[in-house]
C-alpha cells in the first residue's frame, strides 16, 4: 500500500492532525475535540485508538470543504499573499534561501520554489520543518481573513465532498459483495482513497474513484449512483 497521509495507529500523529484542522471548525464545536486530544495525549485508557481514528475521520470530513476552498484560493489569487506572509515570518536565513529558490526556479508560488531541484540541498531539515509550521499558521490566518469571500467556494467544495462520500459508500457496499479474492484489495484501495481525501485534503474525481476500485468483470458503480 501507498504510505498514508495519516497513520491511524500513531496516537500522537492522530492527535496532531485533529489539532491542526480545529481552526476550520466553528469555535462553539471545538470543545469535544479539544477534550479528546488532551485525553489522547495523556494516554487516557478510555480513549481508544479506534475512537481517535473515528474522530480524525469525522473532523477531516467536516473541515474538508473549508480546507479545500482555501487550497484553491491559495493556488490562484492567494499565492502571493501566502508567499509574502511566509517569507516575512520565517527566520532571515530561511527567507534568503526561499528567495534564491524562487528566483532560480523562476517560480511565482511557494510550492514552485520548494519544487526546485536545489531545495533539498539548500534547505536544512530544521528549515523545512520551520517552513511547514509557518505555512500552516499562515494558511489559517488567510482563512480567517478571507472567510467571507471563501463562502461560495466552501459551498461548492461541500457538494463535491458529498458526491465523493456517496460514491465511496457505494464502492464499499460493492466491496462487501465481492469475492474474497477481490475484497481485501478493494478495502485496501478504499482505505487509501479515504486517507487521501479526509486527511490529505485531496479532491478525487468520481471517475478516478471508480477506476481505482476494481470489481469482478470490470464492473463499475456509476450507474447505481448517478
Amino acid at each position: 500500500m501507498v504510505e498514508p497521509y495519516l497513520d491511524l495507529n500513531d496516537r500522537t500523529a492522530v492527535c496532531d492532525f485533529i489539532e491542526s484542522v480545529l481552526p476550520y471548525v466553528p469555535e462553539k464545536d471545538r470543545k469535544p475535540y479539544e477534550a479528546l486530544i488532551q485525553a489522547g495525549r495523556e494516554e487516557d485508557e478510555t480513549v481508544t485508538q479506534e475512537r481517535l481514528a473515528e474522530a480524525a475521520k469525522n473532523v477531516g470530513a467536516i473541515t474538508w470543504p473549508h480546507r479545500r476552498a482555501l487550497a484553491r484560493f491559495v493556488e490562484s489569487v492567494g499565492s502571493e499573499l501566502e508567499w509574502e506572509a511566509v517569507v516575512k515570518t520565517v527566520r532571515p536565513s530561511t527567507a534568503t534561501v526561499l528567495r534564491k529558490l524562487r528566483k532560480d526556479a523562476n517560480a511565482t508560488t511557494l510550492d514552485g520554489a520548494l519544487a526546485d531541484d536545489d531545495a533539498s540541498i539548500l534547505l536544512k531539515p530544521d528549515q523545512e520543518i520551520e517552513i511547514s509550521m509557518v505555512r500552516d499558521e499562515v494558511r489559517i490566518d488567510l482563512y480567517e481573513d478571507h472567510k467571507e469571500a471563501l463562502e461560495p467556494m466552501i459551498d461548492d467544495a461541500a457538494k463535491e465532498l458529498e458526491a465523493m462520500k456517496k460514491r465511496l459508500k457505494r464502492l464499499r457496499e460493492r466491496a462487501v459483495e465481492s469475492t474474497n479474492t477481490l475484497q481485501e484489495a478493494s478495502f485496501d484501495k478504499l482505505f487509501e482513497l479515504e486517507d487521501r481525501i479526509y486527511f490529505g485534503g485531496e479532491a478525487v474525481p468520481l471517475e478516478v474513484l471508480d477506476a481505482d476500485v476494481q470489481f469482478e468483470g470490470g464492473a463499475t458503480v456509476t450507474e447505481d449512483v448517478e
